[in-house]
């Protein structure tokens, strides 16, 4: 044996001894407790109820136990605990209680194992705010009939890979249509293909995922329009834009294209004819200020010179001060001057918001003294038609002569209303429309429209009951609508 070889076996194990004491957690110096890290969240926005995960480290050390706490009512309570490896990796699997603000830390007392010490640890706490859950269906609000139509499904907050069931209304309720699954973005798409002239309505339910209940949104609805179109009437002019019944209204429906401009006369006290809709100008007018005494009266109390001293813009906005109540004749040259511009016809409703035939008689001879071509005795489609909501008003001596088309108007449930042939066009309150009705007056031969069709859902609830056309305030709303 060489002399060095009885040395060799205890070099050895004293090797060993000092490779594994410099391999195990140093004790922590005598100090107080050390700061580690918050705790991350598997979730950025927990579900209330949902589960979800807090990992992290303490740092190296020996195996201990950890405790997560919460806190609540001005202290920390302990929640879960768990014994961590020599690595101090923890994990915790946990609920959000609510959509409140919860605050979350781990704590790890301070130990002593075989004579060494090792310092109390807690992390920094990590607050999370619970999130409501929110389901939408986006579908374009219309489609051609037979077209196939794109909806999109959201669940917020995301969470990828979560079940999201597509539902249709049929006529016992509601039916699956699919058991989509999100992706990171919380998004699920379906591709829909529509067949008849209706409205198809869908919702979606988020199922339940990971203790996070399901959740019904909203319903959203496509309307499946046919290949006729339906022409789009000018509501007093462009009245959601400009003072309605005024110059600038009316241009502006001919520049935007309507197909028709409905628009309201009365009569002043010396004969002339003027633009208003009410049974007094208090609304559209500053009558109050100028006339306090006449504030109630109609405009056959006012002279044309005393109705043009008016201020019919102020009411919608001071950008429109000053605007005047438009003649007769200023209205026809303006909507002249506008389709020569825009290179666009339009169709003018003439109502009259009279009290006799007499009236409506005196209003039809006006209009064809100012445009004789305007008003045919042979032919439809006539530049101008004729509306009342009177029946009655039609009714004077040598009316069937004229030529004129006259448009009916109903407003009321009541079947006495019902107008029999020779109308034009009827115009049926929205609150009244449905399908049958529609089709009653078409097999009458009249054109049937509706008003007031305000918003884009009535705008496409008119178009799939058949209507001919709709009366709005956003003629350019209504024709994207209609997918003019």
């Amino acid at each position: 044996m060489p002399p060095y070889a009885r040395f060799a076996t205890p070099l050895a194990a004293l090797v060993m001894v000092l490779g594994l004491a410099a391999s195990a957690p140093a004790p922590d110096s005598p100090a107080g407790p050390i700061d580690v890290a918050a705790p991350v969240s598997s979730v950025a926005r927990p579900i209330p109820h949902e589960a979800f995960t807090l990992s992290g480290s303490m740092g190296a050390s020996v195996e201990r136990v950890v405790r997560l706490q919460s806190y609540h009512q001005g202290a920390w309570k302990v929640v879960q605990k768990q014994t961590v490896a020599r690595s101090g990796e923890y994990a915790f699997s946990v609920t959000q209680p609510s959509s409140v603000r919860t605050r979350w830390r781990v704590l790890a007392y301070g130990i002593k194992r075989e004579g060494r010490g090792w310092r109390e640890r807690v992390t920094a706490p990590r607050t999370l705010f619970g999130q409501p859950q929110a389901v939408t269906t986006s579908v374009a609000r219309s489609v051609r009939a037979g077209s196939a139509v794109r909806l999109t499904l959201f669940a917020a907050p995301a969470r990828p890979g979560r079940v999201l069931t597509l539902q249709r209304e049929v006529g016992s309720g509601w039916r699956k249509v699919a058991d989509l699954t999100t992706d990171a973005t919380g998004h699920a798409t379906y591709v829909f293909r529509t067949r008849a002239v209706t409205k198809t309505r869908f919702r979606t339910i988020a199922r339940a995922h990971r203790g996070a209940p399901a959740f019904v949104g909203p319903s959203a609805a496509v309307y499946a329009l046919g290949s006729r179109p339906v022409g789009v009437m000018a509501w007093r002019g462009d009245s959601l834009n400009y003072p309605e019944n005024t110059l600038d209204a009316f241009r502006s429906a001919v520049r935007q294209r309507a197909d028709f401009i409905e628009m309201d006369f009365q009569p002043t006290a010396d004969g002339e004819w003027v633009l208003l809709h009410d049974g007094d100008f208090r609304r559209t007018t500053d009558v109050e200020a100028r006339f306090p005494e006449r504030r109630t009266a109609s405009p056959r109390a006012f002279t044309l010179t005393e109705v043009q001293s008016l201020d019919a813009g102020s009411w919608m906005g001071p950008q429109f001060r000053g605007v005047r109540v438009p003649t007769i004749e200023e209205t026809f040259d303006a909507i002249e001057a506008a389709e020569r511009l825009e290179g666009h016809q339009v169709r003018l409703v003439v109502e009259l918001k009279g009290e006799s035939a007499a009236e409506m008689r005196a209003l039809y001879r006006k209009v064809v003294s100012l445009r004789p071509g305007w008003v045919s005795r042979k032919d439809h489609r006539d530049k101008a038609i004729f509306m009342s909501f009177e029946a009655g008003h039609f009714d004077f001596p040598g009316v069937e002569r004229t030529g004129m088309e006259r448009v009916a108007v109903k407003d009321e449930p009541d079947p006495a209303d019902a107008y029999g042939r020779g109308f034009a066009q009827v115009h049926l309150h929205t609150r009244l429309l449905d399908a049958a009705l529609v089709d009653h007056y078409r097999r009458q031969g009249a054109e049937v429209g509706t008003w007031p069709a305000v918003g884009t859902a009535s705008v496409l609830r008119a178009a799939v009951a058949g209507v001919d056309y709709v009366t709005t305030d956003d003629i350019a709303g209504a024709r994207r609508a209609l997918l003019h």
